[in-house]
């Protein structure tokens, strides 16, 4: 359709277009379809017309204008100009995952930013440090290292175990048993009242196979419409990704526990303890006829080289002893002249020998089968930390 306003006056045009005075009256009274014909026949009179357009006050049909010229560019300018914001993340609702190292569901991982869930910010600390419990030290240390490992209400069960939950991801491994069994049925103890709510009203049971109390003698199951499960028949359960419904029986309860302030109390105390157990390990020489007899906790009095065994314990606990058997290895094969009792060390002996056995030990663990030891160490001692590394800083409740 070809544009034509006759005025009665004639002047000079602008460039590709009407003249002036003639773009002047369109823009005064043309509708918005003549003004869409126009600039489809002069897509260079644009600016021109939007500016006496917007003279005129016209505002909408400015807006409306360019609207449809975003329209006309396609369904790719739309797409850059239309793109959906993304959807909050709903940490609540289990979703199929794929990894590296299985496939199976679990509930959305938080970014680093947020802090909801860190052991760190759970409320049992207050209550846990003001009784005696725990040190301040202590719970520097357990939080900072913990970082390193989950949320107190992480769930997940894409890997090679039924389900792994928890601060120190604590697992049921394919038979039914495990440390989070071990966990729970301890819990049951403690706080039978709360293990009622948070686990059996819920479907979830431990059993004690009444040998022993290593991991294998606990057994979690799930009762769903009145069938118990567990080992395989838990696993095919809760893995089967036709069946959302499933995940959300069964992880949804454990999420929920790991928010309750007396099942947080209970992780941080697990951690005590393997912190306790830890350093005081005997460390295993690699080097023939050659042994160690003090426990870790005589080399290491830091508050970060505290967090590195528990680190490595938690991550690969049977490989503790061995890992810093090979630290002291290198620190008295470098300094064959120092005592080798560090107990008989001086204040001023130690303040030297400590830091190097803890660096040497950073420096095995990158040798050893540990996952991501770099990474983990770097959170423990690299910048940021809020752990000293001053021998003495680590100070222990005596348990």
């Amino acid at each position: 359709m070809s544009i034509e306003i006759d005025t009665g006056v004639r002047s000079p045009g602008t460039a590709g277009g009407m003249p002036s005075d003639r773009l002047d009256v369109l823009a005064q009274r043309g509708d918005l379809d003549t003004l869409r014909a126009y600039l489809g026949e002069h897509p260079g009179q644009r600016d021109s017309l939007d500016s006496l357009l917007v003279r005129g006050s016209r505002y909408g049909d400015v807006f409306a204008l360019a609207e449809g010229h975003r329209r006309a560019a396609g369904p790719q300018a739309a797409a850059v100009d239309d793109k959906p914001k993304p959807k909050p993340v709903d940490y609540d609702t289990p979703v199929w995952t794929k990894t590296k190292v299985g496939d199976g569901p679990a509930f959305p991982g938080r970014k680093p930013s947020d802090t909801s869930y860190r052991l760190s910010e759970s409320a049992a600390w207050g209550g846990m440090v003001a009784a005696g419990t725990v040190s301040a030290s202590e719970q520097r240390v357990i939080s900072r290292m913990a970082d390193n490992e989950g949320r107190l209400d992480s769930v997940q069960s894409y890997d090679n175990q039924i389900v792994t939950v928890g601060a120190m991801q604590k697992t049921i491994n394919p038979q039914g048993t495990g440390e989070l069994a071990r966990q729970v049925f301890e819990f049951s103890q403690s706080n039978p009242g709360a293990y009622a709510s948070l686990f059996t009203d819920q479907g979830w049971s431990v059993e004690h196979s009444g040998k022993g109390t290593g991991d294998g003698a606990y057994t979690m199951s799930l009762t769903v419409d009145g069938i118990k499960m567990s080992g395989s028949d838990l696993s095919t359960y809760i893995k089967d990704a036709r069946e959302p419904d499933h995940w959300t029986t069964a992880l949804s309860p454990l999420q929920k526990a790991g928010r309750d302030a007396a099942f947080q109390e209970k992780q941080i105390g697990d951690f005590v303890t393997r912190l306790d157990s830890a350093l005081g390990k005997v460390p295993a020489s690699a080097v023939k006829g050659q042994s160690y007899i003090r426990p870790i906790s005589a080399y290491v009095t830091s508050e970060q080289g505290a967090a590195l065994v528990l680190d490595e314990s938690v991550n690969r606990p049977a490989h503790v002893p061995t890992t810093f058997g090979k630290a002291l290895d290198a620190f008295f094969a470098d300094n064959p002249k120092v005592e080798r009792d560090p107990m008989l060390w001086t204040a001023e002996q130690r303040a030297t020998y400590e830091p190097q056995i803890v660096s040497d030990y950073e420096a095995q663990r990158l040798v050893s089968r540990m996952t991501d030891p770099d990474q983990r160490a770097a959170h423990i001692t690299g910048k940021g930390t809020t752990l000293s590394a001053d021998p003495g800083s680590f100070v222990r409740v005596s348990r």
